[in-house]
């Protein structure tokens, strides 16, 4: 079984919200998939609960909805409840215990909030159709990723071996230690650290699931010094970041 191809997002070095971007997607496909970050001296906090009515949120919709006409959001149990959004009748769509999202719909911006659980991006550029997930430890033993990429297969009409699939910046498996009722729940042989790499379980579920084209994030966000959130390494208090996923419209003239 192949393993997943380590891929880098790339800091984007321009005035507003810092965030992280899979540039080759960008130029590839035209797809905008990153994570905002706390920045150098800015401290850019989202709280969990989203609140469009906030500063901070204001601002993520204002700059990262600059080319899209809706923003669709959740409120995340560690669940592996799907949204499905063939139409969206308002700008920002709010749900309650939703953990994933997938949509055909070209303008739809995608968010997840993250601060070391692993956002996961499943795309199939050729039908437009793309996921966003969000992934800790009991949303894989839960099934999140089965069911993320079983309502992407429905609504795409493609097989798995065409969709890519990326694991997102998130807390390393050198970081991240669990008991043993964890590695259970994940019904996996409890390993001798106790250390779990997430990123490196989703993958291997992808490609047992049929999906050939997965990378992960080479980023961390527990030692990742400033750049990110980390609830492990900066405790409950830690501030949020959003994952956020989308094909903007076609701009005119294009």
């Amino acid at each position: 079984m192949p393993g997943p191809v380590p891929l880098a997002e790339r800091e984007i070095r321009e005035p507003g919200i810092p965030r992280y971007e899979l540039s080759q997607w960008r130029q590839r496909f035209g797809l905008i998939a990153g994570v905002t970050a706390r920045g150098e001296g800015l401290d850019f906090r989202l709280n969990q609960t989203v609140d469009p009515r906030s500063l901070p949120w204001m601002r993520l919709a204002e700059e990262l909805g600059a080319r899209f006409r809706w923003l669709v959001s959740g409120r995340q149990e560690h669940t592996s409840k799907i949204a499905v959004h063939r139409k969206l009748e308002t700008t920002w769509t709010l749900l309650p215990e939703t953990d994933g999202h997938v949509t055909q719909l070209r303008g739809a911006l995608l968010l997840a909030t993250v601060a070391d659980c692993v956002p996961v991006y499943l795309a199939h550029p050729p039908s437009s159709t793309i996921a966003l997930l969000h992934a800790g430890w009991r949303g894989i033993a839960a099934g999140i990723l089965e069911a993320g990429l079983e309502q992407c297969l429905k609504l795409s009409g493609s097989p798995p071996g065409e969709w890519l699939m990326h694991c997102g910046i998130s807390i390393c498996g050198e970081c991240y230690e669990v008991g043993p009722e964890v590695f259970r729940a994940l019904r996996l042989e409890p390993a001798a650290s106790r250390k779990l790499d997430l990123r490196a379980l989703l993958a291997q579920r992808a490609h047992k699931l049929g999906v050939k084209t997965v990378t992960v994030s080479t980023w961390c966000t527990a030692h990742g010094g400033d750049r990110f959130y980390s609830h492990r390494a900066q405790g409950a208090g830690a501030g949020r970041m959003v994952a956020y996923f989308g094909f903007p419209e076609p701009q005119p003239g294009l």
